[in-house]
């Protein structure tokens, strides 16, 4: 019996959208505010949650003080296709607004706290399984379908290359990729470029439609 494809994850590029589920995430459970801040750093970073999910609060302010969050992905520490040489940690510069929320988050909590506590184990933290859970449940309340863990850095590089005006190089570069096809895979490119080719065209036809005089 063949296995299910999994489908890919979700990215969320409307803003409204982005706050809706923030918002539900925040207000959802006693837990809301550990589910969204861990969402808001994926998104405002491109980590994966399996990077994310056992940081301590020490490691955060530490990452604070440098003005980025610096890890070694597990996905290229465990990889064999990769260079040793190539081997090494990922940084990527935090946003101020993220900055003031990470700061507001952690103020009272002490360094050997768990950044995202189980609701569940003691002296444990959420797991990745968990996280998309969470997630899937909140946008399927607020009409969003799709969302998993991983959809927070399919999100975030989406819109970087929304943002940069389909600049492939520069989200290899943040993403971290190895190859430009394996960007390209992951953006599922021909999607958007088909989109922008629409826009253009719709554009064109706006002088080619003459609204009747009434």
């Amino acid at each position: 019996m063949e296995k299910k494809k999994k489908k890919p994850a979700k990215a969320i590029t409307s803003k409204r959208d982005l706050q809706r589920l923030i918002a539900y995430l925040q207000a959802s459970s006693k837990y809301g505010d550990r589910n969204s801040m861990i969402w808001e750093i994926s998104v405002g970073t491109g980590f994966r949650m399996g990077d994310l999910v056992g940081l301590t609060v020490g490691q955060v302010r530490d990452f604070l003080r440098r003005g980025e969050f610096c890890i070694f992905e597990s996905k290229k520490k465990n990889t064999k296709k990769i260079r040793q040489s190539n081997k090494k940690p990922r940084r990527v510069e935090i946003p101020i607004k993220l900055e003031r929320r990470l700061k507001k988050y952690i103020e009272d909590k002490s360094d050997w706290e768990y950044m995202f506590p189980s609701n569940k184990k003691t002296y444990s933290h959420i797991t990745v399984d968990r996280i998309s859970k969470v997630l899937k449940n909140a946008g399927e309340q607020i009409g969003i379908f799709g969302v998993t863990a991983h959809s927070g850095r399919k999100t975030y590089a989406t819109i970087l290359y929304i943002e940069s005006e389909y600049d492939l190089l520069h989200v290899n570069e943040m993403l971290g990729h190895s190859t430009f096809e394996q960007t390209r895979v992951y953006l599922d490119i021909k999607k958007y470029k088909n989109r922008n080719y629409l826009n253009c065209l719709n554009d064109y036809f706006k002088f080619f439609i003459q609204i009747p005089k009434k």
